[in-house]
């Protein structure tokens, strides 16, 4: 397995997403649902806000200061990630790590280390836990602040940890601290009421990747909500025997890195054999495409989760969402 830091999130992608949301698959079938038994199974709830289409941010405190987060699995970490302004604001003074994270366009960043006392998130308060900084330009920017005016991202290694449950029908986020309550099985009631369920595969700290098919062409994904718009490296599309044509979107990762890009529409698109409405694809080269020889080819955004009732449950390492007919 492998691990990367992304963070797609462009104002100048924004405008495209309201279409987006509303294509969404065949789900005025499938019932309501809603999760909110899981607290008597010791889990507890945390908000999650929609400041802008397809961006997903929960607000919270660290030690004792609000802090505005980007809840992102693709972020791959173990704990909470900070701008480095904000640990002075803290009054901390992290350690610096040896290892270097990396964007998804391949840029390297340098991250510094320390330790929460307190982090409270909905009605969840966690103690100890490991916060990184770093420059990230991609929040610093003014355009992203108006946005969303983000501190940071709670990373993926984190959710795992804390057996979270992201539900995107209901915008609401579900955390059980280790060694409390117990282990639930959403698997039969959503089924029951029309999800598909498909697993996925997460080393500690890494990112949750799923198999999927784009014209009949077998690759994985980064399942990825901290990606607006899903996106495929251009290095997969012979074998997707397909093209694309300027988009005029430029995306923007952790870093600042700019990237033009190229749009393509696939006939066919299906998450773990399970067909869904195929979205628009960017195409863009990211670097863990190289990484890992090919075998993950992009990533699976919010447009592509958000209109498809996506849950992603990371204690059972499985993602649910509605198929289209």
């Amino acid at each position: 397995m492998f691990s990367f830091n992304s963070l797609n999130l462009s104002p100048r992608v924004i405008p495209c997403l309201v279409a987006a949301l509303l294509l969404g698959s065949s789900i005025h079938s499938i019932a309501q649902i809603t999760l909110g038994a899981l607290t008597r199974d010791g889990y507890g709830v945390v908000p999650i806000k929609r400041p802008q289409p397809n961006v997903l941010v929960v607000v919270g405190t660290v030690n004792g200061h609000k802090a505005r987060l980007v809840l992102d699995t693709g972020w791959a970490t173990s704990g909470i990630t900070l701008d480095g302004d904000y640990a002075r604001a803290l009054g901390l003074k992290p350690e610096a790590v040896q290892e270097r994270t990396t964007t998804a366009t391949g840029r390297k960043l340098t991250v510094s280390k320390a330790k929460a006392e307190s982090v409270v998130l909905g009605n969840v308060q966690i103690k100890g836990v490991p916060l990184f900084f770093g420059i990230f330009q991609a929040i610093r920017s003014t355009e992203t602040r108006k946005i969303m005016g983000v501190d940071g991202f709670i990373s993926s290694g984190l959710l795992r940890t804390f057996s979270a449950i992201v539900d995107l029908h209901n915008m609401q986020l579900y955390l059980r601290p280790p060694g409390t309550g117990r282990r639930v099985s959403l698997g039969p009631a959503l089924r029951a009421v029309g999800l598909s369920e498909v697993p996925f595969q997460q080393a500690p700290d890494g990112p949750c990747v799923v198999n999927v098919e784009i014209n009949g062409a077998a690759g994985m994904m980064i399942v990825d909500t901290g990606a607006t718009l899903g996106g495929v490296d251009p290095r997969f599309t012979g074998r997707m025997k397909m093209s694309g044509h300027t988009s005029g979107i430029r995306m923007i990762d952790a870093a600042g890195v700019e990237s033009d890009t190229k749009l393509s529409k696939p006939a066919t698109f299906a998450i773990g054999g399970v067909s869904v409405r195929p979205p628009d694809l960017l195409l863009t080269e990211y670097d863990f495409y190289g990484a890992t020889g090919g075998k993950v080819i992009g990533l699976l955004g919010m447009d592509v989760l958000g209109p498809n009732w996506s849950i992603i449950d990371f204690g059972q390492q499985k993602l649910y969402f509605a198929k289209s007919n």
